[in-house]
């Protein structure tokens, strides 16, 4: 019984400072990756991939402000319509830059900021703002890769946010943009 105890005093004086110094997952948030000391220099993917959406009378357009040291993959790009009556033609996306990724291969890539449209489809979607779920991947440069992402946006007629106020390489909306 004495030796039983002797350990557990023993094991509680090791324990209790390596818990203190955070060295020992005690009350962690283990549900927050971010919540670990080692990935807390990774950003939120809602802050390394800022979207914005705006429209005119044919297209929508959606763009992306991509931290620094972080990139989105041009394969992983979906929209959906959340308004009622109104769909989308194929997206046109402007060429990436190639990587040779670790796990998926040759893909292509988009590092600083990514604009890319798609036609709208509807019956009457005039001056309308449309509700819209954007579907998107993306990765730091030293290694997390996060899960898909969605974010809903409402893309308001009119021109673009002052972000993506000078004209970028290529929108995508020409026949070499699209994939």
């Amino acid at each position: 019984m004495n030796t039983a105890l002797a350990s557990l005093l023993v094991l509680l004086f090791v324990a209790t400072p390596v818990a203190a110094r955070g060295e020992f997952p005690v009350g962690r948030d283990q549900s927050n990756p971010f919540s670990d000391p080692i990935q807390r220099k990774f950003l939120p993917a809602n802050e390394a991939f800022r979207a914005s959406a705006w429209r005119d009378d044919e297209r929508l357009y959606v763009g992306f402000i991509i931290a620094e040291d972080y990139y989105l993959h041009r394969h992983r790009f979906a929209l959906e319509s959340r308004s009622p009556g109104v769909s989308f033609g194929e997206l046109a996306l402007p060429p990436g830059e190639p990587m040779v990724h670790a796990s998926l291969g040759e893909i292509e890539v988009f590092y600083d900021q990514v604009v890319f449209s798609t036609p709208i489809e509807a019956s009457d979607a005039a001056a309308e703002t449309l509700a819209i779920t954007v579907t998107f991947q993306g990765c730091s440069d030293l290694g997390l890769c996060y899960p898909p992402e969605q974010v809903e946006l409402d893309a308001l007629y009119g021109s673009p946010p002052a972000a993506f106020d000078s004209p970028p390489r290529d929108t995508g909306d020409s026949e070499e943009g699209a994939p």
